[in-house]
């Protein structure tokens, strides 16, 4: 009996609003051909971080009408669709892209209807590690350490440079988490010439970061008495811990803040969901608006620093995604089995079946 083979089209659409990364890359598209994937992607995907249509089309991307494209059994995007995007997928295909769809209450109900598999690459897990958080995560870590650099030259602030200078105190840096973010972070303040702590979780992140830290970079166990104490001598506060959600409890509380400089800051680089572990700097900031001042200490709470420099972010993105995205296409239209992707699934056929999704589903009342 004759079988119909697979259909090994990958659609890559066009991102949404104001987005200007792509996951998109000539280097993707060669990669993704060369193992046997046909690519169909809507012109112009590369155009805001200056790929141009030609480039694409030299490497073998069919550039069609977005139709086509969202027919395709595979879809990949860099950021999550829009909830109405996924009014166009029907029941068998499956769409991968950074959903981050845990805090989006109609993003999880349109997962449901759309009856799409879908997949999250932030979510993707190989020997105890997340591999596709790495460049976000390292962008993010740098971009928070000059983000508070700069709201501590602000009018309110302490007026502290990071930067080693011949005849000043050097300053005061303390980074909360040892993983992608937290390690860019100490790494880009310690070039700088500060004075850096890391406070990791516990002994095991104590031991794995203590190997690989900057020289100059003192590393603790994180304990609320040791914490106290860095949060009095600190010029800047990195909070960099991997998941923030709305049960995780505070770390630095207001009463905290009454023992720390004037004009201080603190800047939340992971911006979980909810209240999280940093309450006090309050909601989520548009770029290039002010600290956000809580007695007398200045908080920065951006979660699009990577989106700020959607070139860099695009090439280190892709660059070390193209073998998951790979190993994605086959697991998604061969069934080629692989626990790493398989960990990133976060829906199948209407039910949400990523742990962290079913939990904030039922937080909002819905039936995964």
């Amino acid at each position: 009996m004759d079988t119909c083979p697979a259909d090994l089209t990958i659609g890559f659409p066009r991102e949404s609003g104001t987005e200007r990364r792509t996951i998109l890359t000539p280097a993707l598209a060669r990669a993704l051909i060369g193992a046997g994937f046909s690519i169909v992607a809507e012109p112009g995907i590369g155009s805001r971080v200056f790929i141009g249509d030609e480039e694409y089309a030299a490497v073998g991307v069919q550039l069609t009408e977005p139709g086509r494209v969202w027919s395709a059994p595979l879809l990949l995007r860099y950021k999550s669709p829009d909830p109405d995007d996924l009014e166009r997928l029907r029941p068998g295909q499956h769409i991968a892209a950074l959903f981050h769809a845990e805090g989006d209450i109609d993003l999880l109900t349109a997962l449901q209807v759309c009856g799409a598999s879908a997949w999250s690459y932030e979510f993707v897990s190989e020997n105890g590690r997340f591999p596709l958080g790495r460049p976000g995560g390292q962008i993010a870590g740098v971009q928070a350490v000059l983000a508070g650099a700069h709201a501590l030259q602000t009018p309110d602030a302490r007026g502290v440079l990071l930067a080693a200078v011949d005849g000043a105190a050097k300053a005061n840096v303390v980074v909360i988490g040892s993983g992608n973010v937290g390690a860019a972070a100490a790494k880009t303040a310690a070039s700088l010439g500060a004075n850096v702590t890391v406070l990791t979780r516990g002994e095991p992140s104590h031991a794995d970061y203590l190997r690989r830290a900057p020289g100059g970079v003192r590393v603790q166990v994180n304990s609320r008495e040791t914490l106290l104490e860095c949060l009095a001598e600190a010029d800047l506060v990195i909070g960099a811990i991997l998941v923030s959600t709305y049960d995780t409890p505070a770390m630095i509380t207001e009463a905290d803040l009454a023992m720390m400089r004037p004009g201080s800051v603190i800047v939340d680089a992971t911006c979980g969901y909810g209240p999280g572990y940093l309450p006090t700097a309050g909601p989520v900031q548009p770029p290039g608006d002010p600290p956000h001042q809580t007695a007398g200490v200045l908080h920065v709470k951006v979660d699009v620093l990577p989106a700020l420099v959607p070139v860099t972010a695009t090439a280190a993105y892709v660059t070390n995604a193209t073998p998951y995205m790979e190993r994605l296409a086959k697991t998604a239209l061969l069934g080629t089995p692989d626990t790493a992707i398989e960990a990133a699934r976060i829906a199948c056929a209407g039910r949400l079946v990523h742990p962290v999704l079913v939990q904030h589903a039922r937080i909002y009342g819905l039936q995964p």
